[in-house]
């Protein structure tokens, strides 16, 4: 019967294919194929038999029994033996000695009287599944009933013991264990599961595992759980499981199926990968740093070069032009100039944020929000055939970042990986909820804490160790000549950084590029977004303004162009005579006032001496340096708005008049 159990097919009874039984239904099958009592194994709401050879004996030509229904194959003495059978799937052994039958047993060519035995089978969760039905003579002796008890006794017992062994090892492994139904529905999980990732029994009831799988990893557990149900691909994958507070941790899978339920066990990885992750950082910012200062300051001469002599040679040929007297075509010459000039501010700029001496305006964010706003934006700089996907956190914990320096890393990362993908590829978005256990890269890198990961990633052709070990030096790329200053990794890398952050590169040629940035999770609320003003006029209406700047040559010509604006200027040169002005020149409707002043007292500590006389005192701010951060509740007084140097002289009047309007 061994031999018939294993070819015949299963597929279409409850039972399922035979390499997906349950190991209760193993372990049943097993021992009552050793009996020398006719016996059969009773499974599932059909109750299909599964026999062992003197079963055969004692029902002859009904040999095709197996895998019949029970019902279907005693219907002859149902209505006696119904009653003991649904007694057995209630839970209860029975041995019914006072009903016996007459069966033929063709076997022996005789007829015989026998009576029944009836034993509940119970699954992992202690749930009544089926029953072992025995079969003994009537006139069988009290040595071979005493045989047959000690026999049942010893199959529960060794049952038991299974489902016992299961439940301790469910209860006590250091593992998380899960059990999850075809249709991927959480079923239950072992008390390592809530400890490792917080969620309690009844919050995982009737949810399904992709919920809790991290968005890039969905499509690859479903695959995977597909091929290990039907018997193909890996046994063992790796994939990330949310936590109840919102991160994720890597686990590393191995499975079992039963035909119905598929069992999961999970080792918890994070800690590997992190150190992995640490060790690798390591070795990528063993870089030379003389080398790199070199790399800067080469790159800075060059790119300034190249732009002061775009400058220089259209105002030799503007002032040529006009001592001749020729005005024909002087517009070009200033143009000329004028785009050197905003290059030159763009380089600067650039420099500041990798230097973390950008002066920022964080605030708290929601990434994901935000990310869709320019959706439209990075799609452009991607261009048409570049594909962007989105993988996004469900809940993207709240960071405090300066959205306009986001924004301007993200379009940097997306012209980059469109260089990458030669104008043709995918690039994927992704955001992540991040938990560090232990200081990351090392000790003196990111503390241990919650972080919110963004990643841009392209398949595009891929860099060398050694390209990136460099990339985020400034001036340094990969690029033809002409095709890059080699700035935009390296502001990337200095926002990050002065952002609290961290960012890495991880590449390899032919294999695309993931570029990889954590913030600091932020617990304040994301306020609400205010209108923006619009200026109702384009000039002032002879509103007092102090300007107080130590570069005499910017401070003229703003002086000059606020004028022009129709304000009324009194400029000064240093703290000291502002405020002097301010208590005796006074009132002022506006103060626009460089951070950086002459003498030890800045601007911030000049505006709070000027608040303390006239609390309401509208100030602007302008800066191209702050040796530190400018402190965030100033930017947060009414009536206050900061300029980064350099700007244009209309971008200073418009936002003049905006804080004038407020």
């Amino acid at each position: 019967m061994r031999e018939k159990i294993v070819e015949f097919d299963w597929r279409d009874t409850d039972l399922g294919p035979l390499p997906h039984w349950d190991a209760t239904l193993r372990i049943a099958i097993d021992m009552m194929l050793t009996w020398s009592f006719p016996s059969a194994v009773v499974w599932g709401p059909n109750l299909n038999v599964v026999h062992n050879d003197a079963y055969v004996a004692l029902i002859g030509d009904r040999d095709q029994a197996l895998g019949m229904r029970f019902d279907a194959l005693w219907k002859n003495v149902w209505g006696d033996i119904g009653p003991w059978v649904f007694k057995a799937l209630g839970g209860t052994t029975s041995f019914v000695e006072d009903q016996p039958h007459q069966i033929t047993c063709t076997k022996m060519g005789a007829e015989g009287w026998f009576v029944f035995s009836y034993a509940p089978i119970r699954d992992e969760q202690y749930e009544v599944v089926g029953m072992l039905h025995t079969v003994i003579p009537s006139s069988a002796s009290a040595a071979v009933h005493d045989r047959w008890r000690e026999q049942a006794q010893s199959f529960e017992r060794q049952i038991a013991r299974y489902i016992a062994d299961r439940d301790y090892i469910w209860r006590l492994s250091r593992d998380v264990m899960i059990t999850v139904s075809l249709d991927l529905m959480m079923i239950g999980a072992n008390p390592a599961w809530h400890r490792a990732l917080g969620w309690s029994e009844l919050q995982i009831q009737g949810m399904s595992i992709l919920d809790l799988v991290h968005p890039a990893d969905r499509e690859e557990v479903e695959a995977a759980a597909i091929d290990f149900v039907n018997g193909t691909g890996p046994a063992e994958l790796e994939t990330r499981v949310r936590h109840v507070d919102g991160h994720y941790r890597w686990f590393h899978w191995s499975g079992s199926f039963d035909g119905s339920v598929l069992t999961a066990v999970g080792r918890d990885i994070t800690a590997d990968r992190e150190e992995a992750m640490r060790q690798s950082q390591i070795l990528l910012r063993n870089t030379q740093r003389l080398e790199a200062v070199g790399q800067v300051a080469g790159g800075m001469a060059h790119e300034m070069n190249n732009l002061l002599s775009g400058i220089s040679g259209s105002l030799e040929l503007l002032q040529r032009r006009l001592t001749q007297g020729r005005t024909e075509a002087i517009e070009g010459y200033v143009e000329m100039a004028r785009d050197s000039v905003q290059r030159a501010m763009s380089l600067t700029h650039r420099l500041l944020a990798f230097s973390r001496h950008q002066p920022l305006a964080p605030a708290p964010l929601n990434v994901n929000a935000h990310l869709t706003t320019l959706e439209p934006m990075l799609r452009h700089v991607l261009g048409a055939e570049v594909s962007l996907s989105w993988q996004m956190d469900v809940e993207p914990w709240t960071v405090c970042l300066d959205a306009g320096q986001l924004e301007t890393t993200l379009i940097n990362l997306c012209a980059n990986a469109r260089e990458a993908c030669l104008g043709r590829g995918n690039v994927a978005i992704r955001t992540i909820n991040t938990r560090l256990a232990s200081a990351f890269p090392e000790e003196g890198g990111l503390p241990p804490g919650d972080y919110l990961g963004l990643q841009v990633i392209d398949d595009g052709h891929g860099m060398p160790a050694e390209d990136v070990a460099r990339a985020f030096e400034p001036f340094f790329t990969s690029k033809p000549i002409g095709r890059g200053s080699g700035m935009g990794l390296a502001m990337v890398h200095g926002f990050v950084g002065q952002s609290g952050g961290y960012v890495w590169i991880e590449s390899s040629p032919d294999q695309g590029t993931k570029v990889c940035m954590l913030f600091p999770r932020s617990l304040e609320a994301i306020p609400q977004a205010p209108a923006v003003p619009v200026p109702q006029a384009s000039r002032a209406s002879g509103q007092r303004v102090l300007l107080v700047d130590d570069e005499h040559s910017l401070r003229a010509v703003m002086a000059e162009y606020l004028r022009e604006r129709g304000f009324t200027v009194s400029d000064v040169t240093d703290a000291n005579s502002a405020l002097e002005c301010f208590r005796h020149k006074g009132p002022y409707e506006l103060v626009i006032t460089d951070i950086g002043l002459p003498e030890g007292f800045s601007g911030r500590q000049m505006a709070r001496a000027m608040r303390a006389i006239t609390p309401d005192q509208k100030i602007l701010f302008i800066t191209g340096y702050v040796d530190q951060p400018l402190e965030p509740h100033i930017l947060d007084v009414p009536g206050t708005a900061l300029l980064i140097k350099p700007f244009e002289l209309s971008t200073l009047a418009n936002q003049a008049l905006l804080l004038l309007d407020d």
